[in-house]
């Protein structure tokens, strides 16, 4: 059962369909660009995860209005650490605000037998909430973690769980990425500890890799993303929250607390049919607020984006699928204006 409200927060009106609210409040041609870049992403093996930034489930004490109204506060919290990435964006002055009164940036909500509340919220509205206190925005696509965790009650802690296997530390640590907006995946195969280790401190660009092993007092965690690692110490809820607090620092600084106006040179673009997929592929992209050709020359076009970041967390954003790859930089090409940045990998 959904709700949705009406703009001044007045009337609720009941509809049995499900809307999803992941992005700024969207045009139909943007609409059908994520539906389009989903379809590619269907095609190409699992880089991320599209994360629905603005929505958030909590539990509902009861039907009394104090009780919802403080779930949803409550709800209104969860989303603006999801989208942003930050574990303390609650505490925000301007959040704590809104969550007093977060009727109006309610867009939709539900109820489930087991008294969960799940609530959508305005993206544009939260977009700015965010802007005014201060927080970076972490775009949607997101890399996908792969968790290779190992308990003493499975194989006596000899392998990795396995996607079949629901042990209660996995379900803990599927709560704690829910609330922060991390995509996780299980292995299918059996993973020992050695090579859990070497995955996770030689993991790519493309993806990401949560290793746990049990030590006293909870367990060792070692994170590991884009040629780096991390470490920490913990019950499973402080491994998820070291993958998510590594990962937002590459994928939402300082730079996305504002608009910027970044041009992009992009090459390998044969033919109409390729131009179009590429204007749609950027398009569809959280981050991406505006795609403007400023040049077309031969196979390369010059565009103009108005992104929630800037040029370096678009190379990473691009990284996460390899379908916008660097372009081979020779010093030839280094004196011409009109190499490309990218090239366009359909």
């Amino acid at each position: 059962m959904v709700f949705y409200t009406l703009a001044d927060g007045a009337d609720f009106l009941h509809h049995m369909i499900v809307h999803r609210t992941n992005v700024v409040t969207e045009n139909t041609a943007r609409k059908l660009a994520r539906g389009l870049l989903f379809l590619l992403l269907l095609a190409s093996p699992l880089a991320w995860g599209d994360v629905a930034l603005y929505q958030a489930a909590v539990p509902l004490k009861s039907a009394a209005e104090a009780d919802r109204a403080a779930a949803f506060g409550e709800a209104l919290k969860i989303a603006a650490v999801r989208a942003s990435g930050r574990r303390d964006a609650g505490d925000a002055a301007a959040i704590a605000a809104a969550a007093a009164e977060p009727t109006r940036y309610v867009q939709q909500y539900s109820t489930t037998a087991d008294r969960m509340l799940k609530v959508g919220f305005d993206g544009r509205a939260m977009e700015q909430l965010l802007q005014q206190a201060g927080l970076p925005l972490w775009p949607s696509e997101r890399p996908t973690t792969t968790v290779l965790l190992f308990v003493p009650a499975i194989a006596g802690g000899a392998r990795a769980v396995t996607a079949a296997e629901r042990p209660p530390e996995r379900l803990e640590i599927e709560r704690a990425a829910q609330v922060r907006g991390v995509p996780l995946t299980w292995p299918a195969e059996t993973v020992d500890v050695g090579t859990a280790r070497a995955r996770a401190t030689s993991s790519g660009v493309t993806g990401a890799v949560l290793l746990g092993t049990a030590a006293a007092g909870g367990y060792d965690w070692i994170f590991g993303h884009a040629g780096q690692s991390a470490r920490g110490q913990g019950g499973p809820a402080a491994g998820l929250g070291l993958a998510a607090d590594t990962l937002a620092a590459r994928y939402a600084p300082g730079s996305t607390r504002g608009l910027s106006a970044v041009p992009v040179r992009i090459g390998g673009l044969e033919g109409v049919r390729s131009y179009a997929a590429l204007t749609t592929y950027l398009d569809g992209l959280s981050l991406v607020r505006s795609v403007s050709l400023r040049e077309l020359s031969g196979s390369t076009a010059l565009f103009d984006l108005g992104v929630r970041g800037d040029l370096e967390l678009l190379r990473r954003i691009f990284a996460l699928d390899g379908r916008l790859t660097p372009a081979p930089r020779t010093e030839a090409a280094a004196t011409r204006q009109e190499s490309p940045d990218f090239i366009w990998q359909p």
